[in-house]
């Protein structure tokens, strides 16, 4: 069964900035700690202001002010106390149980304009709630992004495509075939694109070692022509 419900009375007009660090103050202490709580503004919500009046006691009805199953738990003072002296359980009574009480209902929550009043999960309808509920969590490690110098099977992009302003920019096989097949390419051209931008750096770096040992050599053979020929004319 779960714990006694916890309303919490607010106000809206909140011209002291002291008032308004205490709501604010209380509303993220119970979302921090992720327990469910309903919100009144005794400004515009007259049930909640009479509530409020008839159960706290009139030298203690200072805001923000709690409820804890229809009762009582003490001033704002108390609950900072609770929550420094980690005994905020035993303030709100969280390891009790309750027992709805059919001849005094809870009364309506209506929306109220207090940031952090109302939770993104009371915000939600009831028919979307229990889908959300039901859904299996997430895991904090899926989508995780993988570093860039820990990513496997990239290469710079720009050392094929020079002259674009693509410096570091480093991109999978993967990638490039999603790309290729964006720009309307397919078969025979698409597959001698992607293997062109992907595996030319190595071919472009042995064509490197091989073309200045040619050129070395066609450079010796000419200067050995030259030499020849200047001696037959001496001769």
């Amino acid at each position: 069964m779960p714990s006694p419900p916890i309303c919490v009375f607010l106000t809206t007009i909140a011209s002291q900035p002291a008032l308004r660090q205490r709501q604010e103050y209380l509303l993220r202490i119970l979302q921090v700690k992720r327990i469910p709580f309903s919100s009144y503004d005794l400004a515009s919500d007259e049930d909640a202001k009479r509530l409020w009046r008839r159960r706290a006691p009139p030298d203690q009805q200072q805001l923000p002010g709690i409820l804890v199953g229809g009762q009582f738990p003490g001033p704002f003072s108390e609950f900072e106390d609770a929550v420094e002296c980690d005994e905020l359980d035993v303030f709100l009574r969280l390891n009790e149980t309750w027992k709805a009480d059919d001849d005094q209902p809870m009364i309506p929550v209506k929306p109220i304009g207090v940031p952090g009043a109302v939770t993104p999960l009371q915000m939600t309808p009831d028919h979307l709630k229990k889908k959300i509920l039901a859904q299996a969590p997430v895991s904090p490690l899926k989508g995780k992004r993988i570093p860039v110098n820990k990513r496997e099977g990239q290469f710079d992009v720009s050392t094929e495509l020079e002259g674009y302003g693509l410096q570091g920019v480093k991109v999978t096989e993967e990638e490039l075939i999603n790309l290729v097949a964006e720009l309307g390419l397919d078969g025979d051209d698409a597959g001698d694109l992607v293997k062109g931008l992907s595996g030319g750096s190595s071919s472009k770096a042995g064509g490197d070692d091989t073309e200045p040992s040619e050129a070395v050599g066609e450079k010796e053979q000419t200067g050995v022509s030259e030499t020849e020929s200047s001696q037959g004319r001496h001769r």
